[in-house]
């Protein structure tokens, strides 16, 4: 039961079936647990022409969200695929897509936010209902304007979960090399709260806040005086816009800033946070294509 966190009725059973080996009962007890859900689906706004793709995969007995991903595009051929692939086949198509020139990023973000909102809120979303539960929440996020929805939901053990199909590596890790521009140097940063500020969930790109470089290497103390983040040896608020915001876990949001060309800051701060806005940019075209409820 520390080894796995399962219960005790979990681990009898392990035990039983590995006829009392503890060994090979905790190498097995992951193809018992049968607590995750991946619910995949697709969308369709007729009267945008938008097209979507969304998985999500909920651990229903620590009541989590282990993946949420989504891609919104103009791009007809990405509703043309099935929802009842595998899930990291479909998640897999979801960054494909993403990278695709008709894809929108800063409405795909705003999705995801949404529906990590709406999933943390909504506990009963846990239960067997949980695809019925889903498309009643984007019916809600996208009223008054119709949508097409296609839900189908993957029932898998923790093992299923936890195990790639051979050969593939890590989608995240393979996304997240594709978006980071690796011409560039990255910092470490501290993003400055205000009390009296915006909330984090609500940060949009072109959002101009308080930094400070908290990155120890050589490179970062001189690259800080150079842009007039360190003063006297001191590393000092500086301002920064705001490049990317996306959820890095259900209570911590990691946000991209650019100082300058070939200088991008990168730092996590908790949901909730107020962060000093000191310009913000008018809100853009695709805000006003859904009246956000």
């Amino acid at each position: 039961m520390e080894e796995t966190n399962c219960e005790q009725g979990e681990a009898e059973l392990a035990l039983e079936l590995a006829e009392n080996d503890l060994e090979k009962a905790i190498k097995t007890i992951g193809s018992i647990l049968k607590q995750i859900f991946a619910i995949k689906g697709k969308l369709f706004l007729p009267s945008k022409n938008l097209y979507g793709l969304f998985l999500i995969v909920l651990n229903t007995k620590s009541q989590s969200v282990s993946r949420l991903h989504t891609v919104v595009s103009y791009n007809p051929n990405l509703y043309e695929n099935s929802a009842a692939m595998d899930w990291y086949a479909f998640e897999k198509l979801i960054f494909y897509y993403r990278l695709d020139e008709g894809s929108l990023p800063d409405f795909t973000q705003e999705i995801e936010q949404k529906l990590n909102n709406s999933i943390f809120s909504n506990k009963e979303i846990y239960s067997q209902n949980n695809a019925q539960n889903i498309q009643s929440i984007l019916m809600n996020f996208f009223s008054p304007e119709k949508i097409e929805l296609s839900v189908i939901t993957e029932e898998l053990n923790l093992a299923q979960f936890r195990q790639l199909p051979h050969g593939e590596p890590d989608t995240n890790s393979k996304v997240v090399s594709q978006e980071k521009d690796t011409s560039a140097v990255w910092l470490q940063v501290d993003i400055q709260k205000d009390e009296g500020g915006k909330d984090v969930s609500r940060l949009s790109e072109g959002d101009v806040v308080l930094t400070k470089i908290s990155d120890s290497r050589d490179i970062a103390h001189y690259l800080a005086n150079l842009i007039g983040g360190r003063r006297d040896g001191v590393m000092i608020p500086l301002p920064a816009a705001v490049k990317k915001v996306s959820m890095e876990s259900l209570d911590l949001y990691k946000i991209q800033v650019f100082y300058a060309p070939g200088i991008v800051g990168e730092g996590s701060i908790d949901r909730g946070a107020k962060i000093k806005i000191i310009e913000s940019k008018i809100d853009p075209w695709w805000k006003k294509i859904i009246p956000w409820g």
